[in-house]
């Protein structure tokens, strides 16, 4: 049996995601195709633009057969912890293969990268701290130790986020094949085309443009809730002023000195845009910082995210018939267990999931019902 998996966040879902599905599909005959997507937020540090509920269905519709949350502790972090934790859980309920789209588009590039990683990881890892220190962020100093050994780098954050996959799959030794294919766009570029890159039709949603050739069911995004990072800049002026500094440190990803800067900016600013422009720099990218602020909106501590971080549960957003089949032949031998909803399962990674839920629940028309739907929330079943 082959079983494909994407790590996919589908902000939105757009037509470069049907692509990606279909041409996935055709490099084999799966029996089934399963995603695991990023939930109320995202890798690059902002809430997703519409529910994850949604996202999932759309999903569903276009040719995917079951839908996994990456959950909030995995999601809002570096691009390592990202794909250790995507690799993990579609390791768990049985992928034998995984997709991505990249700008190199050849998948011996990441391969031979991460097992030349995999070989020399003291001399990479300790190439890697050593340029930290010297102020560099971590994909910099990455890519230097990578110059160090093999002479070769990698740039683009979708590329690093696909060296992170592989290399997960090559340390922890998974059953599971590597595949890429050329990206159709540039991972920002914003100019709108039918196939566009998302960062162009947030941009387009966000300032009202025509933005229909390039995704699937446009008009849902004029009926629906919309959410982004800046309208959460109150919430953050409130958490910040009213925390002592002792406690800004304890936040998860306020380190090195970030509590004081925190506390020196927050006053002079007056948008969410400034404020991360004020705080970004050589060391600490937008990404970086976005991640940090939503951990201190939602009052996550180091220690509440160290105690999450061992996820052995595999939650359903959507399925079609043939998803559901297949919960059904490993529900007895899946190492992690099976959930759906909120009531059937306690673990530490889904409190903190519904503290997301409750954060983005103050951007909707509807608070009380994005909460219920975490508790009630039955995965679509499609004939």
């Amino acid at each position: 049996m082959r079983i494909l998996g994407l790590i996919v966040e589908y902000n939105p879902f757009h037509n470069g995601h049907i692509y990606h599905i279909q041409k996935a599909k055709s490099l084999a005959q799966f029996d089934y195709t399963i995603a695991i997507m990023s939930s109320s937020f995202v890798q690059r540090g902002e809430p997703a633009i519409i529910d994850k509920w949604k996202r999932s269905q759309l999903a569903i519709e276009f040719g995917v057969d079951l839908v996994i949350e990456l959950p909030f502790v995995y999601t809002c972090q570096s691009a390592d912890y990202f794909a250790k934790g995507a690799i993990d859980l579609l390791a768990a309920i049985g992928v034998t293969d995984i997709c991505f789209g990249s700008e190199d588009g050849r998948i011996s590039t990441f391969v031979d990268i991460a097992q030349a990683i995999f070989q020399h990881q003291d001399i990479y890892n300790e190439y890697v701290q050593k340029a930290m220190k010297k102020g560099l962020r971590y994909a910099d100093a990455c890519n230097q130790a990578l110059q160090y050994i093999m002479n070769k780098e990698i740039k683009t954050p979708n590329d690093l986020l696909g060296l992170s996959y592989v290399k997960e799959i090559i340390f922890h030794q998974y059953p599971i094949t590597s595949h890429c294919f050329p990206r159709t766009n540039a991972y920002h570029g914003l100019n709108l085309q039918t196939i566009a890159s998302a960062s162009a039709i947030r941009n387009a949603i966000r300032n009202k443009q025509d933005f229909s050739h390039s995704l699937p069911h446009a008009d849902l995004y004029h009926h629906c809730d919309l959410f982004q990072l800046e309208d959460f800049f109150p919430y953050l002026q409130y958490q910040i002023c009213t925390s002592s500094l002792q406690e800004l440190k304890s936040y998860h990803m306020v380190d090195e000195g970030l509590e004081n800067l925190l506390y020196k900016h927050i006053q002079s600013c007056s948008s969410m845009e400034e404020f991360i422009n004020q705080l970004s720099s050589k060391r600490y990218t937008r990404p970086r910082i976005s991640r940090m602020l939503i951990h201190i909106l939602m009052k996550n501590t180091k220690n509440d995210i160290h105690n999450a971080m061992h996820v052995d549960y595999l939650r359903v957003l959507a399925m079609n018939q043939k998803g559901r089949q297949y919960l059904s032949t490993i529900k007895k031998t899946c190492p992690y267990s099976l959930i759906t909803n909120l009531p059937k399962y306690h673990h530490p990674a889904l409190e903190i999931e519904l503290k997301a839920t409750r954060l983005l629940s103050l951007l909707s028309s509807h608070p009380q019902a994005l909460i219920q739907e975490e508790f009630s929330h039955i995965p679509l079943i499609q004939s």
